[in-house]
C-alpha cells in the first residue's frame, strides 16, 4: 500500500483511539467540536488541536493514559527534560518493540548490520523503564546487534580506554559527549578506537563538532533525531543532506504561522506517533524548530528535513580545565524525588559560578539536598546555586535552552541561512 494511504489510516485508526479511549483527548477534542470521522487522513492535520508536554503534565497521568490500562503495568521513562520540563513518558511492551524495530529499520538503511558491535557513549544512570528487555539479550547472545554502553560522564580518556577493548564497529552518543573525547592530547588512545560510522544524536550537533569527530574518528559522521516521546522521528540520508523522516512511525509538521512551511523555510516542529495508544502523542509540540527538506538527492520517497535546532546543550568549563557536560547535573534531577520541578534552565554565568533556574516550589530541605548531590561534581572554588522563578524566558526564536554557558558557547555562531554539513 502506498506510503500516504498508510499513514492516513493509522491517523484515523489513533485518533478514533484516543477519542473513545483517552479522558485528555476526548475533552481536547471536545472543545473544539471536534469527532473522529472528520478526520479523513493527513490532509486533516489542521483540525487536529496542538498538544504540548506542558499541557499533559498539567493532566493528571491518569487522563493521558488508555482506559483499561494500569499504570503500573506500562514502560514507564522518565526523562530530564531536553526543553527543560521533566516528563514521564508510558507505553505497552508490544508499543515498545515496535518503536525498537522502527530504529532497526533504520539502521539497516544507514548500512549497520545486525552483526556490527555498537557503543553507545551517554549518561547510564538513567531510571530503567521497568522492561525486562529479555528479548534484546537473547538477541544479543545470538550475536546480532551487540552493544555496550560507555558513561560518557566519565573522564575522557577513562571512556576512550573502555571503547579500545570493546573496538564498536559503530560508535553512537551525544554529539557533546563524543566531541570531548576528540581532544588533541586523546590521540594515542583513540586511535586504539577505529568505528567504520560515528552516528549522533540526543542534542543538536554543530558543523564544528562534526567536522571535530569525523576527522578525529576518521569516519562519516551522521545523524538520528529522536526523543523519549518519539523513539525515532528521522535519520541521516547517507547519500545526501538531508534527514529522511520515519514516515511509517510518525507524521512530521513543519511549520510556520502555522501553515506548513516551504522547502528550505525554518518552521516549529509538531509531531504526532502513529504507535502510541497507551499514551498518545497527536500534533505534539516538541519545541523544537527545523527546516523542511525538500526531494531527496538519493530519490527516496519520504519526506526530509534539512537542519534541526533543538535541545543545544552546552558544556561548561570549569576553572579546572574541565569541561562539565550538563546531563552530569541534570541526570541527578531524575534521579532524586524532583517532582517539584516544572521547567528548569542551568545556566553558567562565570566558570565559577552555575546557577539552576527552577519554575517550581519545594521545601528548603529538597534543595539543600539537591544542592548537596551537586557540588561535588564541580570541584572546590564553584559555586552552585538553585534560583527559584516564575517563568523562564525563551530566546528570540522561542527556544528555552535546558543549558546554557555565558562563559562559550559554540552555538552562538550556529547559521540558519546556511546550516552546512562539515562532514558531507
Amino acid at each position: 500500500m502506498e506510503l500516504g494511504a498508510c499513514q492516513d489510516r493509522a491517523l484515523r485508526r489513533l485518533v478514533q483511539h484516543a477519542y473513545e479511549c483517552v479522558p485528555y483527548y476526548r475533552a481536547l477534542f471536545d472543545r473544539q467540536r471536534l469527532r473522529p470521522r472528520h478526520i479523513r487522513g493527513t490532509r486533516d492535520l489542521g483540525l487536529l488541536p496542538f498538544t504540548s508536554k506542558a499541557e499533559m503534565r498539567a493532566r493528571p497521568e491518569r487522563e493521558r493514559i488508555a482506559a483499561g490500562l494500569e499504570p503500573d503495568r506500562l514502560l514507564r521513562v522518565r526523562t530530564s527534560g531536553p526543553a527543560g520540563e521533566p516528563f514521564t513518558v508510558c507505553r505497552t511492551w508490544v508499543e515498545d518493540k515496535v518503536q525498537s524495530s522502527l530504529r532497526l529499520g533504520a539502521l539497516r538503511a544507514l548500512g549497520i548490520g545486525p552483526r556490527d558491535r555498537l557503543a553507545i557513549v551517554g549518561p547510564t544512570g538513567k531510571p530503567d523503564s521497568g522492561d525486562p528487555k529479555r528479548l534484546g539479550r537473547l538477541l544479543r547472545m545470538l550475536g546480532v546487534h551487540r552493544r555496550t554502553k560507555v558513561d560518557g560522564l566519565v573522564e575522557p580518556d577513562v571512556v576512550l580506554r573502555k571503547l579500545g577493548e570493546r573496538r564498536p564497529d559503530i560508535l553512537m552518543g551525544f554529539p557533546g559527549m563524543l566531541d570531548r573525547l576528540t581532544a588533541p592530547e586523546l590521540t594515542l588512545l583513540r586511535n586504539a578506537v577505529r568505528p567504520r560510522l560515528v552516528l549522533v544524536g540526543g542534542e543538536v550537533s554543530t558543523p564544528a563538532m562534526r567536522a571535530r569527530l569525523r576527522d578525529a574518528f576518521d569516519a562519516p559522521v551522521l545523524e538520528s533525531y529522536a526523543s523519549h516521546e518519539f523513539p525515532l522521528m528521522a535519520s541521516s540520508c547517507p547519500d545526501g543532506f538531508n534527514l529522511h523522516v520515519c514516515d511509517d512511525g510518525v507524521v512530521l509538521e513543519v511549520l510556520t504561522d502555522g501553515r506548513p512551511a516551504e522547502p528550505g523555510e525554518r518552521g516549529e516542529v509538531v509531531v504526532t506517533n502513529l504507535h502510541a495508544y497507551a499514551m498518545p502523542f497527536i500534533r505534539y509540540r516538541l519545541g523544537d524548530l527545523a527546516a523542511r527538506g525538500g526531494d531527496c538527492a538519493c530519490g527516496q520517497p519520504c519526506s526530509t528535513i534539512a537542519a534541526i535546532e533543538g535541545r543545544m546543550v552546552d558544556c561548561f568549563p570549569l576553572p579546572d580545565g574541565r569541561r562539565l557536560h550538563p546531563y552530569e547535573i541534570v541526570t541527578r534531577l531524575v534521579r532524586e524525588p524532583s517532582d517539584w520541578i516544572r521547567r528548569y534552565q542551568l545556566v553558567q554565568e562565570r566558570p565559577d559560578r552555575i546557577v539552576l533556574r527552577v519554575v517550581g516550589t519545594a521545601a528548603p530541605e529538597r534543595v539543600a539536598a539537591l544542592i548537596a548531590a551537586v557540588r561535588p561534581l564541580l570541584g572546590s572554588g564553584v559555586e552552585f546555586s538553585v534560583e527559584p522563578i516564575d517563568e523562564i524566558p525563551l530566546t528570540a526564536g522561542g527556544k528555552l535552552p535546558p543549558s546554557r554557558s555565558l562563559v562559550r558557547s559554540e552555538y552562538d555562531t550556529l547559521s540558519w541561512t546556511n546550516p552546512g554539513r562539515a562532514d558531507a
